[in-house]
């Protein structure tokens, strides 16, 4: 009976509270309701936030899954000629088919960097659409750098698959998200104008000076101006974007460095050659989601055979937790070195070592090593060291990633002014990148040497393979690319002693490199199709209005 009555009163209670429907209207917690959201200054510096982050995951790492290790830096640095994969060839399918040229729709590095970016493009969209640049300097301001990061990702979308959609505002249905492919003119026409609405606003800040750190931090006036540079001369439009790479110039705010060692390491975080950098901080309590170079990945062998020996660090601060051996230097990028500068030039010494040199730096290998997708090379350049990652994650790079530097900007600069006609501004932007790399200048420098410079200077930076695509190169260039597949392999001699510094520096090996041809009927240029990346997918399954590119 006292049961029954239980029961009772609690289907009483119940039927009351259903008739009272207001005490339903329960706040969710831990959610900010989007009535009450999009209105202050603080908002908007929040929402914009967001858009760096989406850009900064897009372009130099934080994934999940099967994109873990995606992002638009490894993505185009593989399609182009710097690198080979390394690592084992069963093992990141998606970046053996970058580097081989056979790239299919399923492709996970590339779906996630697509997908990024229009992620990264939505929260663009919010910052532009929900605030109202009337209301305020700071939100004025957010929205202009919004456009400016709305013109990268379109930029990426633009020269990577050629005629992506645009999404120029909030998609709320099903139906308005199938938006159909668009044409280059609209999409370089869309960039343009986002670029000088945010230049001509009036309010992008500067840098206070060539040394402001902080300043480096948000999408200045500058940078701006540079990119919308890069966009004109991507186009063809030479002598404007002449224009704007010299007011950068006549800036004062931007500068080379001293050297070349700092590049994507702390110590050049926010410096004075960074135009447009992916900010990065150490932050212990959220360090998978720092992203950066996924050093584990690219990070050399060791604790697979490589020793770092102990006088190692006097040579470099090697992260020895382990590592992948992806992207090894190619071949062809070392002897190009060497043809301009020697074998003891500057970047190439500064960047990529032979065998030999590692063993100079205090490394050994104490077991015979077949390693795939190696022509005897190891990669210094954004190697991740103890100074720059948490080696307990090995993921929590502290690092600033440079999207756009200053040598790029003179290299650019000095490719406009030879198509211009004017030598001696082409000369001198050469020859400032050509000092600080400790060669002799050159007079009435041509075209091609314009690009050999672009090649040498901006090595490994993910640049290379947009160069080739817009110079019409890359069916020549890349004419072979994956159809051989080389391993190096390393044979220690049995009398090497290893248990001293001494000994590691005396270590005598066999080293040879083999090449196996590929198996892969795409393997190499295949013209008509590998001029562009394929659309994801699942990205046209749901929507039927995106017609594939050629080939795939």
């Amino acid at each position: 009976m006292r049961k029954r009555i239980i029961l009772g009163i609690a289907f009483c209670a119940i039927l009351s509270v259903s008739c009272d429907q207001s005490l339903l209207d329960i706040p969710q917690k831990g959610v900010t309701d989007e009535t009450t959201y999009y209105k202050t200054d603080d908002d908007c510096e929040s929402a914009l936030a967001a858009v760096y982050n989406g850009f900064r995951a897009a372009y130099s790492g934080r994934g999940s899954g099967a994109a873990v290790y995606g992002n638009g830096f490894f993505v185009k640095n593989l399609l182009a000629d710097d690198f080979n994969p390394g690592g084992a060839r069963s093992d990141q399918t998606y970046a053996q088919e970058l580097y081989e040229s056979a790239v299919t729709p399923t492709n996970g590095w590339v779906e996630y960097y697509y997908k990024s970016l229009y992620s990264t493009i939505y929260l663009a969209n919010l910052v532009i659409e929900k605030f109202d640049a009337g209301e305020s300097t700071v939100k004025a301001r957010d929205i202009a750098e919004a456009k400016v990061l709305r013109s990268i990702c379109y930029f990426e979308l633009t020269t990577l698959w050629g005629t992506p959609p645009l999404v120029d505002r909030i998609l709320r249905t099903s139906e308005e998200y199938k938006v159909p492919n668009s044409t280059a003119g609209e999409l370089w026409a869309f960039m343009e104008k986002d670029l000088t609405e945010a230049i001509s606003s009036g309010k992008l800040t500067s840098k206070s000076s060539v040394e402001d750190v902080d300043g480096s931090a948000r999408m200045t006036l500058e940078a701006a101006k540079a990119l919308l540079g890069r966009a004109y001369l991507f186009q063809g439009k030479y002598e404007q974007a002449a224009q704007q790479f010299a007011e950068v110039i006549e800036s004062g705010k931007y500068g080379l460095m001293d050297g070349v060692e700092g590049f994507y390491h702390p110590d050049f975080n926010g410096c004075r050659e960074y135009i447009v950098e992916c900010v990065r901080h150490y932050d212990t309590s959220n360090m998978y989601r720092q992203g950066g170079w996924y050093g584990i990945l690219a990070n050399w062998s060791f604790g697979y055979g490589f020793i770092a020996g102990p006088e190692s660090s006097s040579h470099y601060r090697f992260n020895t937790t382990s590592g992948y051996s992806y992207f090894c230097p190619s071949k062809s990028l070392y002897e190009a070195y060497v043809a301009e500068e020697g074998v003891d030039g500057y970047r190439v010494n500064s960047w990529i070592k032979t065998f030999d040199q590692v063993v100079a730096m205090n490394i050994g290998v104490n077991t015979t090593r077949n390693s795939y997708g190696n022509e005897g090379f190891w990669r210094l350049k954004w190697l991740a060291s103890l100074d720059d990652e948490n080696v307990a994650f090995w993921c929590g790079n502290q690092s600033n990633t440079p999207y756009l530097r200053y040598d790029d900007l003179l290299l650019m600069m000095a490719e406009a002014c030879v198509r211009t006609g004017d030598q001696s501004t082409a000369d001198s932007c050469v020859n400032l990148v050509r000092e600080r790399a400790k060669l002799a200048p050159k007079n009435g420098v041509t075209l091609d040497e314009v690009k050999l410079e672009r090649r040498l200077e901006l090595a490994m930076d993910g640049i290379r393979y947009q160069d080739l695509i817009r110079w019409g190169d890359a069916p020549a260039v890349l004419a072979d690319k994956g159809r051989k597949l080389p391993t190096c392999s390393i044979v220690p001699d049995s009398g090497n002693n290893l248990s001293s510094a001494q000994g590691i520096y005396n270590a005598k090996y066999t080293v040879t490199v083999t090449y196996t041809d590929n198996e892969k009927s795409l393997a190499g240029w295949t013209s008509g199709r590998d001029e562009l990346l394929p659309f994801p997918e699942n990205e046209i399954e749901v929507n039927e209005n995106i017609a594939q590119n050629p080939g795939y």
